[in-house]
């Protein structure tokens, strides 16, 4: 019996570090922080330099690809012709966004975005969005 109440001992202690250290771990994420950012809504491919080294649509417009004459037909272009998705560009910040269909009529443009922002994965969980003039 005495053995059998040393591992029980053992067995909790364990337990009581385990639930302790988790919970150390848990305590210490970084919350999403709300956030409202002023930028523009590009493809990533541009945003990430995939065609450009200046986070932009000129290297595709000025070589007349077929369907990115603009800055908004390039945006359009890129995600539904190559696969790229929408970002946000914020200066020299590329933010992924999680609604693909509320940002996708502001391809293009300047925009004012609200929203909690997931720093480990730099994505934006969208609230609001309006054109920024």
């Amino acid at each position: 019996m005495n053995k059998s109440m040393n591992k029980m001992r053992v067995a909790l202690i364990f337990a009581t570090l385990a639930l302790l250290s988790f919970y150390s771990f848990a305590k210490d994420k970084p919350k999403d922080a709300t956030v409202s950012l002023h930028g523009a809504i590009m493809d990533s491919q541009c945003a990430y330099n995939v065609h450009s080294d200046a986070h932009s649509h000129e290297w595709m417009t000025k070589r007349g690809i077929q369907g990115a004459t603009d800055e908004e037909s390039c945006t359009h272009h890129c995600v539904k012709d190559m696969g790229g998705s929408y970002v946000l560009v914020v200066k020299k910040d590329v933010y992924k966004l999680d609604d693909q269909v509320k940002v996708e009529q502001f391809a293009g443009k300047k925009v004012k975005i609200n929203g909690t922002l997931d720093a480990e994965s730099h994505t934006i969980h969208v609230f609001d969005m309006e054109e920024d003039k």
